[in-house]
């Protein structure tokens, strides 16, 4: 499989251009509507800014909507197809991806605008805002979001997924932690977080389950830039990582779906198989992807040594509960991601340069010269 990206994949000129202005008019439609419907939703009276009833529950909606439909609307006009994956996991992946993504586009709007309305009413207090402030609210945060939004649709990549998975995540645990009946769900585990109904369960449910969605598409991706740039044996190897990535994806989707207070052992034990799967990726690295930059397979190394080491600090030690052991997990795979995320564009980057630049041949006669021409 050759390793140069196919002329249909390369941007043409003036595209870039073209796409800013779809995406500045897109944000002005976008805006007009969100404004049209916050008016119309917001009624007559007053609005606290956060809460029950609050502008920030309208605005959610309609900035949900507005980065969906953004990314949508990109994506339709968008004629750069996935790279380097066959034909039929090609269409397969193009449909799941941007599904996933879409929901994500519309989860990352609603989760924004409500943490947004909880954080303004705590610093705010007492604040309320009529329909037209309130539809002016809606209309910025939409405009914003389909602005943000629309160069998604044109760039689907191993970066992009990379970046929208703890983007995402973040955003539905901060939501989560937010709006938690329970205060003190940290002294359990952020599985608590998703325990009982109410809307602080269901985001932190459904974050997994879009997050997971994202990373096994993201595997998707990553076998296909890797297996570009080998052939053979090793191109069969690459394929692990990305088997191993959608392994973890699923885990994660299992572990939304399956709530901690219905089923606490199952739940623990897809959420316990993230860290496992993730430590044989780590590990297995090397062998898989062995022309990656060797300072990822270094990297690696040390987030399975610190994996082991943050357990070590919750049993035997103690030093912090199940949650600390959680966050430190969560933050460890983030730097990896963020590396490994950086190594492939790397190894991407160097491989189009050879093929734009490669080097000459070594002539004949300087050769046998010992790299002088004689006379």
């Amino acid at each position: 499989m050759s390793s140069e990206p196919t002329a249909h994949a390369r941007a043409r000129p003036g595209d870039r251009a073209r796409q800013e202005l779809q995406a500045v008019v897109t944000a002005a439609i976008a805006g007009v509507l969100a404004f049209v419907l916050g008016l119309a939703l917001m009624g007559d009276g007053l609005r606290p800014i956060g809460g029950d009833g609050s502008v920030a529950r309208i605005a959610a909606f309609t900035t949900g909507a507005a980065a969906a439909a953004s990314f949508v609307a990109a994506r339709l006009t968008s004629d750069l197809p996935l790279s380097r994956l066959g034909e039929r996991l090609e269409r397969t992946v193009s449909i799941v991806g941007a599904a996933a993504i879409a929901l994500v586009c519309f989860g990352l709007g609603y989760l924004a605008a409500l943490s947004a309305g909880e954080i303004m009413q705590a610093g705010f207090v007492g604040l309320e805002l009529d329909a037209f402030a309130g539809a002016l609210a809606c209309a910025l945060a939409g405009a914003t979001a389909a602005y943000v939004a629309h160069p998604l649709g044109h760039d689907i990549s191993t970066r992009t997924l990379g970046t929208l998975v703890p983007a995402f995540l973040v955003v539905g645990v901060v939501f989560s932690m937010l709006t938690a009946s329970d205060e003190q769900w940290w002294q359990l585990h952020f599985s608590q977080l998703g325990a009982g109904g109410g809307i602080s369960g269901f985001a932190f449910n459904i974050t997994l389950v879009l997050s997971g969605l994202l990373v096994s598409t993201m595997g998707a991706y990553v076998r296909g830039d890797l297996e570009a740039a080998t052939v053979g044996s090793a191109a069969r190897s690459a394929r692990w990582v990305g088997r191993l990535l959608a392994a973890i994806g699923l885990c994660m989707v299992l572990t939304g779906l399956v709530r901690v207070d219905i089923a606490e052992w199952l739940h623990i034990g897809f959420a316990s198989s993230m860290v496992v799967l993730f430590c044989v990726l780590c590990v297995g690295l090397p062998r898989f992807a062995p022309r990656l930059p060797k300072a990822i397979h270094v990297v690696s190394i040390a987030m399975v040594i610190g994996t082991v080491a943050a357990l070590a600090l919750w049993v035997p030690v103690g030093y912090y509960n199940f949650t600390g052991f959680e966050f430190a997990a969560c933050g460890l795979i983030f730097v990896w991601l963020s590396a490994f995320i950086r190594a492939i564009d790397a190894a991407t980057a160097d491989r189009e340069d050879a093929a734009a630049h490669p080097l000459p041949l070594a002539d004949s006669t300087s050769v046998a010269a010992g790299g002088k021409v004689g006379t």
